[in-house]
């Protein structure tokens, strides 16, 4: 089975304080160093919460007030001071309780985030995340982007970590300590529960450019790319697109949102930008699903599939291929219900929606028992886990388990697939693969930011720094090998 990726080099990071909630002061403990992987596992933290900083990241693990909801779309808010100096003479003094005993401290507060804050309308919140940036005299809105500020997992969850660039923040530039208290308010301000950590930050040293190139195919197996498309934009804005392809060179493409583009459009599109040796499986032009390969296809489906409850059927198309070296992979491309938080309408689709593509899969497993299956697509995870366990339980071989893979960005150490400056939503880890790691082994896996890139790295692979914004999601890649 994959497990949490390790690391060949480890970078030093500074200690990780305990959550502070019964106590009058924050304290500070040092676990054992270890490069953070904001994935949403959080087991790299060691089971605690706090602070840890490298040379141009700072990390924030908090507890929920109710881990019931996923907290961008939460009937709390979540806020985060930062103390960049641990000063309170300095930023914006603001005041926190610190404990049971109603002790007041004060912070001299240069950044505050709002996750789920309050709306213009009194006595209601809003989804996303808002950020504040505080001198003494001046408070200035920001962008979630301008603070390189995300955190994961997207769907409810216990705990939550959280990631700010300290290249985009000049006062978090100082090698010096730092204070975050994470509050949870209700609406009206009444404050619920207060975690507060200090640490020190180590040397500032901004991050290089990634010059990682993209990994060949592998000679003997397969490689399965899942994209996002933006309600059809290759028929607008090709180029982009055609070099992500060209570059990365899959043999599998899982398709989300060609959105009310017919099937002829699609393979139109397909010959002519990849050419005629590729099959297009897809359903009708509402549901955008669709799966192109150079593979052979030994069967097909794309019968709608109307979930209890709903009126439209689930987006969600499969096929059975066969590799060159006469291996055959079960291919699952979904798109799950869109918005909406635990305990929405939204997510008791995205649940009928898996669970009745679940038992699509199990049919398919009855026919082909020994053949691997990669599910791959947009889960839109922003209510609760629930789809996703769904989508992995039993669907392996002799019903094992399926196997998420980590899909870091390229060059990275976060997994993120989801992006959009503009949204006052942070960056996030919607899209996902699963394999079935004992038919198929997967060697590497990723996701494509080509704004991370070097210019090097850009001109060798043949993309251009913007080729990623062509979508808000980013393709994600696993690289397959048969166990034999």
């Amino acid at each position: 089975m994959i497990t949490k990726l390790l690391l060949t080099t480890l970078l030093p990071l500074t200690g990780c304080a305990t959550t502070q909630l019964s106590t009058d002061e924050p304290q500070t403990s040092t676990p054992p160093p270890a490069q953070i992987i904001l994935d949403g596992d959080l087991s790299d933290w060691y089971g605690q919460t706090g602070l840890r900083a490298d040379s141009d990241e700072l990390f924030i693990c908090f507890e929920s007030f109710d881990e019931s909801q996923a907290i961008q779309a939460a009937d709390f808010t979540t806020r985060i001071r930062i103390d960049a100096d641990a000063n309170p003479t300095t930023g914006r003094r603001q005041m926190y309780n610190a404990g049971t005993q109603s002790m007041m401290l004060s912070q001299g507060v240069d950044l505050t985030i709002l996750v789920s804050p309050p709306s213009k309308e009194f006595g209601e919140l809003k989804g996303g995340a808002q950020l504040k940036s505080h001198t003494t005299d001046t408070t200035t809105k920001i962008g979630h982007s301008d603070a390189g500020f995300y955190f994961l997992p997207t769907h409810n969850a216990p705990r939550y970590e959280a990631r700010i660039d300290r290249t985009m923040l000049t006062n978090l530039q100082h090698d010096g300590p730092i204070s975050v208290v994470v509050e949870h308010l209700a609406i009206g301000g009444e404050v619920l529960k207060t975690q507060s950590f200090t640490t020190t930050l180590p040397r500032y040293a901004p991050s290089k450019p990634i010059n990682e190139p993209i990994a060949p195919n592998p000679d003997s197996g397969v490689r399965v790319m899942s994209t996002n498309v933006l309600f059809s934009s290759p028929l607008k804005d090709p180029e982009p697109f055609v070099r992500v392809l060209d570059a990365l060179n899959p043999d599998v493409i899982l398709y989300q949102e060609w959105f009310k583009t017919t099937q002829e459009d699609v393979r139109d599109w397909i010959d002519e930008n990849l050419g005629k040796d590729w099959s297009l499986i897809m359903m009708d032009d509402r549901s955008g699903v669709a799966i192109a390969t150079k593979l052979k296809v030994v069967e097909s489906i794309t019968k709608p599939l109307v979930a209890h409850g709903s009126n439209r059927p689930s987006r969600v198309v499969a096929a059975v291929v066969e590799t060159k070296d006469n291996d055959h992979l079960i291919l699952v491309s979904l798109h799950l219900k869109c918005c909406g938080g635990a305990g929405s309408d939204e997510d008791a689709k995205r649940i009928a929606q898996a669970h009745q593509i679940h038992g699509l899969i199990l049919e398919l497993r009855e026919k082909y028992p020994d053949t691997g299956v990669v599910i791959g697509g947009d889960f839109n995870l922003v209510g609760t886990r629930k789809p996703l366990e769904m989508m992995i339980a039993n669907l392996g071989i002799d019903k094992q388990d399926l196997t998420p893979v980590p899909t870091t960005v390229l060059g990275t150490q976060s997994m993120l697939t989801w992006t959009n400056a503009g949204s006052s939503y942070t960056p996030g880890r919607l899209d996902w693969l699963l394999v079935d790691d004992h038919a198929w082994t997967p060697i590497r896996s990723w996701s494509l930011d080509t704004a991370r890139l070097s210019d090097e790295a850009l001109e060798s692979s043949g993309l251009k720094r913007e080729d990623s914004r062509a979508t808000d999601h980013l393709p994600i890649v696993v690289d397959l090998i048969p166990v034999k």
